[in-house]
């Protein structure tokens, strides 16, 4: 055998070698990837739920008012809360008690206010009683007043504590509203959906902070 053929050999032999050490190294961080997102998934099933007792109280802990129903479903608790502006239903993380999403389902009716009888008759000593006043006019339905932004804005914090980044308006079957774009200072983001009439709370969306695990 010449020398030639010798280094050729050679040559091919590292090569082989070479390809080997290259699809063991693939093996190898394919093998990582896959016990990786195996533990994640694992990880976060075996993470202990919440009793039902700790999620009621995660609720009350956001807002005040009174929980009417709370169920779990796939790892979530889905509660239904009355407070003084309405009837609301929430979605929590069954193993943080984290407020997922906030939607109004049924806004609270303000109680009309009955005017006060006047008092007829004659005033003691036969002296004639002078005519009530008449009460003012009940303002019909179409002059309704519409929030202004900043309103919608300062009605949004009051819900989410933090800083307005973005305003945006639409309107739906239950009629006009604002998303007021809220960033807390943890670093979360909250969209509050504000009814552009009578300001109450409709919806409290919260998004994920970048980076954050999903």
């Amino acid at each position: 055998m010449d020398k030639g053929q010798v280094n050729k050999e050679r040559v091919n032999k590292q090569r082989m070698n070479k390809s080997r050490v290259i699809k063991a190294a693939i093996v190898i961080v394919i093998l990582l990837v896959l016990v990786w997102a195996a533990l994640r998934i694992f990880g976060k099933q075996s993470e202990p739920l919440l009793s039902r007792e700790q999620a009621e109280q995660a609720v009350l802990n956001e807002y005040p008012g009174k929980v009417g129903s709370l169920e779990l479903q796939a790892g979530q608790y889905i509660a239904e809360l009355q407070t003084v502006q309405g009837w609301y239903k929430l979605k929590l993380d069954g193993a943080t008690g984290e407020i997922i999403s906030i939607v109004l389902l049924k806004h609270t009716v303000e109680p009309v206010v009955q005017p006060t009888p006047s008092v007829s008759g004659a005033l003691p000593g036969g002296a004639a009683a002078s005519p009530s006043p008449s009460p003012p006019p009940t303002p019909s339905p179409s002059a309704q007043r519409v929030v202004s932004e900043d309103e919608a804005v300062r009605l949004a914090l009051q819900e989410v504590p933090g800083k307005p980044d973005d305003v945006d308006t639409g309107i739906n079957e239950s009629g006009a509203y604002y998303l007021v774009e809220i960033k807390t200072s943890d670093g979360r983001e909250a969209v509050v959906q504000v009814n552009a009439i009578s300001g109450g709370i409709m919806s409290v969306t919260w998004e994920e902070p970048d980076g954050g695990n999903s």
